[in-house]
C-alpha cells in the first residue's frame, strides 16, 4: 500500500487516543500508565496501518528513538546503582545523620530548594540530583517528620532550576543549539522568566516552613531511634564524601557523565568494604537488587526501627525497573505519531495563524507543552518547535533567544509534573512521592507551573521580551532563509 500523508482529522484521532486511554484510564480509573501507553501506541499504529506504514516502518522508528534515548536510560539505571552503592558506603547515610541534626525543619523547604539547585547548577543534571542529594534531603524530612510532598517539590524545584540555568545541562545546550541562540545568551535570557519564578517559590516555602505546626509533629522517639541505628550501622568519616566529590568533579571538567558515576559507585563499593565492613558479594547484590539491612554484619533486621528499615532498603538495578518500562511504552506511541507525521499536521494550522508577539510566545508554549504531553520527552520539542516557530518569532520583531527561552518555559520545567514522562516517573520513584493526589508534590512544585504563567505575563506586556528594529529584523530573516537553503 502507498504512503500517504494523514489528514487533520486522522491526526487528532490519533493524539485523541492518549487522551482516551492516558488521561482517563489513568487519571480517573488509576490504572497502569505503561499498560494506557502501550493501548495508546497500539491504535496509533492501527491508523498509521491505514496510511500506508508497515510495521517494520513502525519497528525502525522506535528503535531508532530508543537509540538516541540510550543515554538517558543508561543514566536512569545508573542512578539506581548510586542510590545503593552510596547507601552501602554510607555516604547518604551520613548526609542524613548529620542532617537531621544540623536542619531547622521549619526551613527544610527552602534548604532543600537551595542544596539541589546549588548540585544542580554544578552538574547540570537534576535527575542526578535528586538521585543523590534528593534522596539524602527526602529521607531527612521523613526523619523530622516534615511533609514529603513540599519536600520532594522543593528538591525537584531546585534540581529544575538548576538543570535548566547550567550550561553543563544537555537540555540548555539543545535549547540554544536548534534556536541558533549563543549559549549564555539564552541562559541570561531566561533569568526573566525563571528568576522571578525561583522567588515566588521561595516565599511560599518559607511561609509553608514557618505555619508547620512543628510541636506537634511526631518527632522524638522515631529521631533518635534512626539516628541511633545510623550510628550503630555506620561510622562516620570525610572519606565518605568522596563518591559526591567524584561527580562534582566530573561535572565541572565536562567529563562524560556514565563513566563518571560508574567511577562514583566503585569508589563507595571500596569505601563500603574497606571502611564500613560489608562484605563485597553484599556489595554487588545490592548493585542488584539494592541495599538490604540483612547485609549488616552483627545486627539483624528485628533490631531496626521500620523508619531504619523503609530509609536503608533502597537503590539497585531493579528499583529502576518500573522507569524503564514507561520510558519503552511511551516511546513508542511518540515514535508512531512523530513517523506518520500526526503532530505536526495536528499542528500545523495553529502555527500558521499567529502573527503577533503575545500570541505567537503563547502558542508557543502550548505546542512546545503538547508535544511533551504526546511524546513525554522535552527533547521532541525542542528539535520540532524552534522549526516550526522561528520564523514567526522573527517576524514579529522577536530575537530568537526569546523562542530559546520559551523552549525551556514550557519544557525543561513541566516534565516532572507530567506521569508518564521520563522524568515524572523518575521522581516520583526516586523520591518514593506520589505525582498528584492529596499527598503528591505536584500542587507545591511552583516553579514547575508559575514559569510559563511569567512568560505568558512578560509576553503581552512586552518586559522581557528582547525586540529586534526593522534593520535587525530583515537582517535576521535574511539569515534564516540563507540557513533554510544550505
Amino acid at each position: 500500500m502507498k504512503k500517504r500523508n494523514p489528514s487533520l482529522a486522522e491526526s487528532l484521532l490519533a493524539l485523541s487516543f492518549m487522551v482516551i486511554f492516558v488521561f482517563g484510564g489513568f487519571f480517573l480509573f488509576d490504572l497502569d500508565v505503561a499498560i494506557m501507553l502501550v493501548a495508546s501506541a497500539a491504535c496509533a499504529g492501527l491508523l498509521a496501518r491505514r496510511l500506508g506504514y508497515t510495521w517494520s516502518d513502525m519497528e525502525k522508528a522506535i528503535g531508532e528513538r530508543l537509540r538516541r534515548a540510550t543515554p538517558a536510560i543508561l543514566i536512569i539505571w545508573i542512578i539506581g546503582f548510586i542510590i545503593a552503592t552510596f547507601t552501602f558506603s554510607g555516604s547518604i547515610p551520613m548526609l542524613i545523620f548529620y542532617g537531621m541534626e544540623i536542619i531547622n525543619p521549619e526551613y527544610m523547604f527552602i534548604t532543600s530548594f537551595v542544596i539541589c539547585m546549588i548540585f544542580s547548577l554544578l552538574t547540570g543534571t537534576a535527575w542526578g540530583t535528586g538521585g543523590t542529594a534528593g534522596v539524602a534531603l527526602i529521607s531527612i524530612a521523613a526523619g523530622l517528620d516534615v511533609p514529603l510532598d513540599i519536600t520532594a517539590a522543593a528538591i525537584i524545584c531546585g534540581a529544575v532550576f538548576g538543570d535548566k540555568m547550567s550550561p553543563l545541562s544537555e537540555t540548555t545546550n539543545l535549547a540554544s543549539l536548534t534556536s541558533g541562540v549563543n549559549l549564555y545568551q539564552h541562559i541570561r535570557s531566561m533569568t526573566w522568566t525563571t528568576f522571578p519564578a525561583t522567588i515566588i517559590t521561595l516565599i511560599v516555602y518559607f511561609i509553608a516552613g514557618r505555619n508547620m505546626n512543628i510541636s506537634t509533629q511526631n518527632t522524638a522517639v522515631s529521631d533518635y531511634a534512626l539516628l541511633n541505628d545510623l550510628e550503630n550501622i555506620f561510622s562516620w568519616n570525610l572519606i565518605l564524601l568522596v563518591p559526591f566529590v567524584i561527580i562534582l568533579l566530573g561535572a565541572i571538567f565536562r567529563q562524560a557523565p556514565v563513566p563518571i558515576m560508574l567511577l562514583s559507585c566503585f569508589t563507595a563499593l571500596i569505601i563500603g568494604v574497606t571502611y564500613q565492613g560489608f562484605s563485597l558479594e553484599d556489595g554487588v547484590m545490592a548493585v542488584s537488587g539494592g541495599f538490604n539491612v540483612s547485609m549488616i554484619p552483627g545486627i539483624s533486621p528485628e533490631q531496626l526501627s521500620s523508619d531504619t528499615l523503609e530509609l536503608l532498603n533502597n537503590g539497585g538495578f531493579v528499583s529502576m525497573l518500573d522507569v524503564i518500562i514507561i520510558i519503552y511504552c511511551g516511546y513508542a506511541y511518540m515514535s508512531i505519531i512523530s513517523e506518520v507525521g500526526f503532530l505536526n499536521r495536528a499542528l500545523n494550522p495553529l502555527v500558521n495563524r499567529v502573527r503577533k508577539r503575545g500570541p505567537v510566545v503563547v502558542t508557543t508554549l502550548f505546542t512546545q507543552l503538547l508535544t511533551f504531553l504526546f511524546s513525554g520527552t522535552s527533547y521532541i520539542g525542542f528539535l520540532l518547535v524552534p522549526e516550526m516557530f522561528k520564523k514567526s518569532f522573527l517576524k514579529a520583531g522577536m530575537a530568537a533567544k526569546t523562542l530559546s527561552r520559551s523552549l525551556e518555559d514550557a519544557g525543561t520545567v513541566i516534565g516532572p509534573l507530567v506521569p508518564w514522562s521520563a522524568a515524572g516517573v523518575f521522581f516520583s520513584s526516586t523520591l518514593g512521592v506520589s505525582i498528584y493526589g492529596s499527598d503528591g508534590y505536584a500542587m507545591w512544585a511552583i516553579l514547575c507551573y508559575i514559569t510559563p504563567i511569567i512568560a505568558v505575563i512578560l509576553a503581552y506586556t512586552g518586559i522581557g521580551i528582547y525586540k529586534l528594529n526593522k534593520e535587525e529584523q530583515d537582517e535576521a530573516l535574511s539569515q534564516y532563509e540563507r540557513d533554510k537553503a544550505s
